[in-house]
């Protein structure tokens, strides 16, 4: 048995964001809390959520499980939440479902199907060299892939001495953005780097953050976002683009 209550405005900004970039979802269910780590369908990227038991309002479970949910169908069934709604999220393996119910004006409940997803317990977080880190506010950074999408289909980031540079160049023009380091949340560079890389991916998993970022970038090597979402950690792994 698994039942947990949590503000629906928190799970709802969680499932956006992993709505974009997964179709499926395994959702580890432990005495500790929610997980989560899967692969793009292109296996370009790849997601690992945290959201702790303590981020709940309520939160009981009898044993581990891993319960498959379509992220398409969860994200239509948020999208009937209302932004005061509290959410009561239970498992019931014996009817094969996920059941959701939001407690507000009225009390509405919608079940879902529980589904195969394939096993990814052994997927491992990359390990891969990082030769700087940047802190940056979200706002800043969405603009600088907004700004990139007028010109191009993929985007370079760079960190050198002193700043940090979002650029990119297609048959149409090019633009640049060029953040100081005073102006950054946070900046290490242990020596200047930059890689390519696909920009729809990065327009899709920033769209809905708001506050700080945190890059690890290195030369030609995937980048790895940091972030906080409705009260989940959330780590982004995105594979560069190399040029032929």
């Amino acid at each position: 048995m698994f039942e947990a209550k949590i503000e629906a405005k928190n799970w709802k900004n969680v499932i956006s964001v992993i709505g974009s970039i997964i179709e499926e979802a395994p959702l580890k269910l432990t005495p500790d809390g929610l997980t989560l780590r899967a692969m793009d369908p292109s296996h370009i990227s790849l997601i690992d959520l945290e959201l702790p038991k303590d981020q709940f309002i309520e939160y009981s479970i009898d044993q581990e499980r891993v319960v498959g949910i379509d992220v398409d169908e969860m994200s239509r069934v948020m999208g009937r939440s209302k932004p005061t709604d509290i959410m009561i999220i239970r498992a019931d393996e014996d009817a094969n479902k996920l059941f959701i119910t939001f407690v507000g004006e009225s009390k509405r409940r919608f079940g879902l199907p529980i589904i195969d997803t394939p096993e990814q317990s052994k997927l491992k977080m990359p390990n891969f060299p990082t030769s700087a880190i940047v802190g940056i506010d979200a706002s800043v950074f969405k603009d600088g892939i907004k700004d990139a999408s007028i010109v191009a289909d993929h985007i370079t980031l760079e960190a050198m001495e002193g700043a940090f540079v979002m650029r990119a160049e297609g048959d149409i023009g090019d633009i640049e953005s060029n953040i100081e380091e005073d102006t950054l949340v946070e900046f290490k560079l242990q020596e200047p780097c930059k890689s390519t890389f696909n920009l729809s991916y990065l327009a899709d998993v920033s769209g809905s953050i708001t506050g700080p970022i945190t890059l690890e970038l290195g030369s030609d090597s995937p980048l790895l976002m940091n972030f906080e979402m409705g009260g989940a950690t959330i780590k982004f792994v995105l594979a560069p683009r190399i040029e032929r």
